[in-house]
């Protein structure tokens, strides 16, 4: 009899995913000189990846409320090492969009995974800790990704040792899944229901309520990705002091992310989600409010980026833990929060980088504006879940009982 999954293989699961939705980045300059094309037509790879990921979110949902949890989330890591074999295999443009898209697609598969499982593994003793933990560990794998370019540059002159060493760890972490039972649903079943499909059905958290969540995803995912995206090119066009000045800069923010969530983690038994999250959004909106008065100022910049990453870090994951507490939050749901995500990281980034051309400035002001837009939006997720009519909340995560 398979033994239940600890948390841990969850949290070795999105090292797997840091690494490679952060693979793009670090290696487009050598992908853009292997394919011998500009800047503009090597950015159609972000789009694949974008959109492979969008898809593939809102179709795997339903395989892990069916009970395929481990199975698809180790399907989902032989996927991702097969999708990451292939990128230093190709070298035109057209050629490479279908292995990154399928990265973002097999991605996709393992973000959806980890989130709803965790979130059934830990219903007892609360979720808001160990979700936390999962996007931290995602952080870990986004920071070293760029070591890991760097040095298969150095070492192989190009992306096979990187890929390799991405396959054979989700290879590895997707034989310990598959030696662990998966957590199951153990949300309790309406009152009244006469059959398995009409408790499940029962159960299903009305479209509107997820719809409301999803425009949170959508607005947070653009505020993070559109200032870790462009801050290098908002330092360039300041001309921040110091020739490697910007890309410090963007470290910096990275390294502060990924503490911000440690932070969460050690403060998820203290503080509240909803308490975390109103703070968070609330805090993150003030700083971009000073880098905007700031116009540029290189000390206040130095001040502001990483606080910035510290305070919006937690919003993602508490955000899930705090809907968790009050809907039902089947494979379905997180299915829907994370396409929301894929669709906040195709849209609002770009129409930040329109504004760039026209003033590099611009960017915390766009950024803020979201970041103001998604904290008022907070108070409509919190009236819709307060207002939202059926199971009960301390009886929706209690197990069945035959």
């Amino acid at each position: 009899m398979k033994r239940p999954a600890p948390g841990w293989i969850y949290l070795s699961s999105f090292i797997a995913l840091g690494f490679s939705l952060s693979l793009l980045g670090p290696s487009l300059t050598y992908l853009r000189e292997r394919a011998h094309v500009s800047t503009g037509e090597i950015g159609v790879l972000f789009v694949a990846q974008s959109l492979g990921y969008l898809i593939g979110s809102l179709l795997i949902g339903r395989l892990y409320d069916r009970g395929f949890g481990h199975r698809a989330l180790a399907g989902g890591l032989v996927g991702l090492a097969a999708s990451a074999l292939f990128i230093p295999l190709t070298s035109s443009v057209a050629m490479l969009v279908i292995p990154v898209a399928f990265v973002g697609a097999f991605a996709s598969v393992i973000d959806v995974g980890g989130n709803t499982l965790v979130v059934w593994h830990s219903r007892r003793s609360g979720s808001v800790r160990l979700l936390n933990a999962l996007h931290l560990f995602f952080g870990f794998g986004a920071l070293l990704c760029p070591v890991l370019v760097d040095r298969s540059l150095a070492w192989t002159h190009g992306l096979s040792f990187a890929a390799g060493f991405i396959a054979v760890y989700s290879v590895v972490i997707a034989v310990v899944v598959l030696l662990h039972e998966a957590p199951a649903d153990t949300s309790r079943p309406v009152c009244g229901a006469t059959n398995l499909g009409e408790e499940q059905s029962g159960l299903q958290t009305p479209v509107r309520i997820l719809l409301v969540i999803c425009v949170f995803f959508v607005l947070y995912v653009g505020v993070e990705i559109g200032f870790s995206g462009w801050i290098k090119t908002y330092a360039e066009g300041i001309r921040l002091p110091g020739s490697d000045s910007p890309t410090f800069l963007n470290t910096a923010f990275w390294i502060s992310f990924t503490l911000g969530r440690l932070f969460a983690v050690l403060l998820g038994k203290r503080v509240r989600s909803g308490q975390m999250l109103a703070v968070s959004c609330v805090l993150t909106v003030g700083l971009l409010i000073v880098m905007t008065v700031a116009d540029g100022s290189p000390v206040l910049v130095w001040i502001t980026t990483p606080l910035i990453g510290i305070a919006m870090a937690p919003q993602f994951a508490t955000m899930i833990a705090y809907a968790e507490e009050r809907i039902t939050l089947s494979g379905r749901a997180t299915s829907w929060f994370v396409s929301a995500a894929g669709l906040g990281s195709l849209t609002l980034p770009f129409i930040i980088g329109q504004l760039l051309d026209r003033s590099s400035g611009l960017m915390p002001v766009a950024v803020g504006c979201a970041a103001l837009l998604a904290t008022g939006w907070l108070l409509v997720v919190r009236r819709s879940l307060n207002n939202h009519v059926g199971v009960p909340p301390e009886l929706v995560h209690q197990p069945v009982r035959a």
